[in-house]
Formats: structure tokens, sequence, C-alpha cells
């Protein structure tokens, strides 16, 4: 009987940890694989590129330029870190193995989910040295950088980038094939960002207008660039994710 209770203490014990090792699995694969380190330095790259061309070129002493500048990068960054998740486990037949261990699917998803929200973390680290620079740069000018208004900024790309991770792994599990999951995820997340820009406005409605740049998350990401944490806007990052990822985890309940 003792035997017995403590062999189900210890699988117990393996399977409320499964999370941390899917986890811990998922950014190993990354941080040991030279594809995760170029993406990141190329997100970075670019995105220091393009502000400080603004600053010197356009002469704004503001990170608004580079809140500006993200999501479109996040739309080629982000599917370029989740093209693999689930469509290369579906490629190497290994997803029906992974869902017959002792573990949910909702624990293989948050694994994935927050291993691609960590490289995402450190790539937007890779840019904080931009804000240090501003601040040197518009003291020496007599000025000051309004650094909440900064906070707020990067709070809400880590938002966006939740929302577009969970799109993305959905569309994962939508496909076999790397390429072809890849060109989804860009196509989905450009569109959701188009429509708040003028192409949009240019041929439909004002009130067709009105509601889808309402749904894109550019607009919904202007209230944290401004400074301002508005609820509604919280509410949409979160609702959107939380939806994407119960979608994901019926997909792979059906699987499973």
């Amino acid at each position: 009987m003792n035997d017995f209770s403590t062999v189900m203490e210890r699988y117990a014990h393996f399977k409320n940890n499964m999370l941390k090792r899917l986890y811990k699995k998922e950014l190993t694969y990354y941080l040991n694989n030279a594809v995760g380190y170029i993406v990141i330095v190329l997100f970075a790259v670019f995105a220091n590129f393009l502000f400080v061309k603004d600053i010197f070129v356009v002469g704004e002493a503001s990170m608004r330029p580079f809140f500006g500048i993200v999501p479109w990068l996040l739309i080629i960054f982000v599917p370029a870190l989740c093209m693999r998740m689930f469509a290369e486990e579906r490629r190497q037949n290994t997803l029906e193995l992974l869902l017959s261990l002792p573990v949910s699917e909702i624990q293989i998803l948050l694994a994935k989910f927050f291993a691609v929200l960590t490289l995402i973390a450190i790539a937007l680290v890779l840019t904080l040295g931009l804000p240090v620079s501003l601040s040197i740069l518009s003291s020496s000018a007599g000025s000051s950088v309004y650094f909440p208004e900064i906070i707020t900024g990067y709070v809400g790309v880590i938002f966006m980038s939740a929302m577009f991770t969970a799109v993305s792994l959905f569309l994962s599990l939508k496909t076999h094939n790397q390429i072809v999951a890849f060109l989804s995820y860009v196509l989905v997340l450009f569109f959701l960002i188009i429509f708040s820009t003028d192409f949009v406005a240019g041929f439909l409605p004002r009130v067709v207008q009105t509601g889808l740049n309402y749904v894109s998350p550019v607009t919904q990401l202007d209230g944290f660039i401004k400074g301002v944490v508005d609820l509604r806007s919280f509410f949409y990052f979160v609702s959107v994710t939380t939806i994407m990822l119960f979608l994901s985890v019926i997909e792979l309940e059906r699987r499973s």
C-alpha cells in the first residue's frame, strides 16, 4: 500500500512538473539552435536601425516611432519563431507521441506559448539601449524623456506579441509544412494590422472601417504607446489571446 502511494505521489509530481519540463525543452531548442539567435538578433538590428534612422533623419526624440515600427517587425518575427512549433511536430509524426504522454493539451500549448514569449522578451531587451541613448541625447539638448510612456509602450508590445503568438500557434496546428505555416501567419497578421491604415479606409464604408479599425491590434496598441493603460485595450489583447489558446486546446484534444 505504501509502495502504491509512493508511486502515485511520484506520478503526480512528474505530471505537475511537465509544464516546466516542456517549457525548458522548447526554449532549449532555440537557445541551442543558430536559427533562434539569428531571428532574435535580426529583430533587434532592424528595430534599432529603423528607430535610429527616425532620430537622425526625422529628428523626433520620442520612442513612439519605435513602437510604431514594432508591429510590422512582429508579423515576421513571431511567425519565424512559431512556424515549427506544431507544423514540425506533425511532419515528423511526433505530435501523437507527445499527446500520449501523461501531460494535458493545455500544458503542451502553454509550454510552447511561453517559450516563444520568452524569446520575444529577450529580443525586446536588446532594444533597451534605445531609450537609454534617447535619454542621454535629450538631456544634452536640455529636454527629458517620459519613461512611464516608454514602459507602457513595452507592456503593450508584450500583450500584442502574446496575441500574435496565440494566433500563430493555432495556425500551426492546421498544416504540416513550415513554409506554408509561416506564410499563413504573416498574411493573417498583416491583414489584422492594415485594418487600422488608410489603405483600408479608402474603399470601405465608414461604419465598416470603424469596426475594422477597432479590431486592429495596432489601434489597441496606440493607447499604450501614449502612456495610457486603457482597460478596453487590455481586455482586447487578453481576450483574443485566450480565445486563440482555447481554440488551439480544442484542436489538440481532437487530435489526441
